[in-house]
């Protein structure tokens, strides 16, 4: 659980801070954007982990955060891309269906 708020947290944060440099930009976007970053951090993380780690319990730590932090990232962006295509429907909805103005 707390893995899950750090990382949506997280991804949030990065997304504000990307907002700053891409002013138009949508939202859905930078989330994604950030979202990615993360899992290649994770990924980075664990790969270096598995390379360096000697002993006994060599690797666990980065198997363990791979095992845990990328099925949440894979699960924030498919809730990302939902939300985006959600959104997509709302707006071309409100295009086709709005009222001609009466010019009288």
């Amino acid at each position: 659980m707390f893995a899950i708020i750090i990382i949506t947290l997280s991804s949030f944060a990065i997304a504000k801070i990307l907002k700053k440099f891409a002013k138009n930009a949508s939202p859905y976007l930078l989330f994604a954007i950030a979202d990615i970053l993360i899992g290649l951090l994770i990924l980075g993380f664990a790969i270096y982990d598995f390379n360096t780690a000697v002993g006994e319990f060599a690797g666990i730590l980065g198997e363990m955060v791979l095992l845990i932090g990328e099925p949440i990232v894979v699960v924030l962006l498919i809730i990302d891309a939902i939300a985006w295509n959600m959104s997509r429907e709302n707006i071309k909805n409100k295009l086709y269906h709005t009222k001609p103005i009466n010019k009288e």
